[in-house]
């Protein structure tokens, strides 16, 4: 939204950024292409906690041409890097910083006094309780037809429903077992359709890491034994019946790796899911040589946008436990969890999980956590992963990079079963009288374009 225009040179080895004048950061000051390349270089430095760190590192320089002029050159094509720049970028940043606020407040007094350009500044934060925002007058993109904008913090859903009933909030987040209360209230409801991945984490699979423990069933050296466990916690799983009982029948179960049902790279053959087959898991079990079954720990987390975790973690331990498997639940908050992932410091630990899509192709979402070079690993690691992210990270041609997606990658991922696919998942949000018009945009996961929400 800064950039006016941007320009893709040397076959995307270098982007140029022209970015808008008289953007100003809420304590007045003016953006330039300076606080752009602090905030590049922010998310790239050793240590950062940004997800994108690996990809931001690969830039081999960053040039200000002028106070609004950037040029970013790389030494391989970064055929996607428009993609890390808008939405995918707030995986991990959300804004520009302005250098001169985080230079003179520090890291610390940053975080507790943000300060950004968009439509809504910063006013306060209590934790575990509320954020406040304020609208900001005479926006360049535009100015909110709400002054205030509070997110309140309600984890139980029932509780969120009965205040959205009693006029308390104009605006909650439901998952789909709701959506028919919504309905029966009276009460509106905006659906964002396949927006969000779900499918189980096996937690281990990184042999090349410290944390890596080769006693993990599903991660064992014996790729052979470890592929039937990981088949077998699928075929154990009926997928259709989550959908349908804890998403609300709000999705479309498909079996191919962070695909979405429409997408030109999801063939008909990778959508197919694997089917529901607790006998068959049950022998493959025991050929792995877990005749009794094992030991694991589910834990229930919620992520935002996406509070109905916990129950589809919990439906997927029921199915478990079904053919032998002892299910540990740990309820765990999404903090604790997220210094577990990067430290890789889960194995033998499942997960409930909901990749948004943030990035359009989903090697964009695996070079971030399925990648050897990963600030994080929710995912797994693997040599012909790696591989397949190598080359599509730097082919520049899109159809090319369908036909590597849909008959090489894809292929490979579905034979290998890195985890249990459940399907791609619609976010909900049930809507008070106040609130008129809402535009939101397709594939976008969760609340977005407040500032063009009207009044009713």
């Amino acid at each position: 939204m800064f950039a006016e225009k941007w320009q893709v040179l040397d076959g995307g080895k270098t982007w140029r950024f022209h970015l808008r004048k008289g953007v100003k950061f809420h304590n007045g000051t003016e953006l330039t292409a300076e606080d752009v390349r602090y905030t590049f270089a922010l998310v790239a430095k050793e240590g950062s906690a940004s997800s994108l760190a690996p990809e931001f590192r690969a830039i081999e320089s960053i040039e200000v041409e002028n106070p609004h002029t950037l040029t970013v050159r790389f030494d391989k094509p970064a055929v996607a890097f428009g993609n890390k720049v808008t939405e995918g970028l707030v995986a991990s940043v959300a804004f520009i910083h302005s250098k001169k606020h985080l230079e003179s407040a520090g890291e610390q007094g940053a975080e507790r006094n943000p300060v950004a350009t968009g439509p809504y500044k910063f006013v306060e934060h209590v934790r575990g309780d509320r954020i406040v925002y304020e609208a900001v007058d005479n926006h360049w993109r535009a100015t909110p037809h709400w002054k205030r904008l509070v997110f309140l913090k309600v984890p139980e859903p029932a509780t969120r429903l009965a205040m959205l009933r009693a006029g308390s909030v104009d605006v909650i987040e439901v998952s789909g077992e709701y959506a028919d209360e919504l309905k029966k209230v009276g009460m509106r409801m905006l659906l964002m359709p396949n927006v969000s991945w779900v499918y189980i984490i096996l937690g281990g699979q990184w042999p090349s890491k410290p944390t890596y423990d080769p006693k993990v069933p599903w991660a064992q050296p014996d790729a052979e034994k470890a592929r039937k466990v990981r088949l077998a916690l699928n075929l154990a799983v009926d997928k259709q019946a989550i959908m349908q009982r804890v998403l609300g029948g709000l999705g479309t179960v498909v079996g191919s790796w962070l695909s979405y049902p429409t997408d030109p790279w999801a063939s008909d053959a990778l959508k197919k899911p694997y089917p529901y087959d607790p006998a068959q898991a049950k022998k493959l079990l025991a050929e792995a040589g877990y005749p009794n079954g094992f030991e694991l720990t589910m834990n229930l987390t919620a992520w935002p946008g996406r509070g109905y975790l916990p129950d589809v973690g919990e439906a997927v331990a029921t199915y478990w436990e079904k053919v032998g498997i002892k299910v540990k639940r740990r309820p765990l908050d999404r903090a604790v969890f997220s210094a577990d992932f990067r430290a890789r410091a889960y194995s033998g630990v499942t997960l409930a999980y909901a990749a948004p899509l943030v990035g359009p192709e989903p090697w964009e979402i695996m070079i971030r956590g399925g990648y050897t070079k990963a600030a994080l690993n929710l995912f797994m690691e693997h040599p012909k992963l790696d591989e397949f992210i190598d080359r599509l990270a730097t082919q520049p041609n899109y159809q090319e990079r369908v036909r590597i997606m849909r008959d090489e990658m894809g292929p490979w991922l579905h034979e290998y079963i890195p985890g249990v696919a459940i399907g791609a998942a619609h976010a909900i949000a049930g809507v008070g009288p106040k609130v008129g018009d809402w535009p939101l945009i397709p594939g976008h996961m969760g609340f977005h374009n407040w500032e063009h929400v009207t009044r009713k």
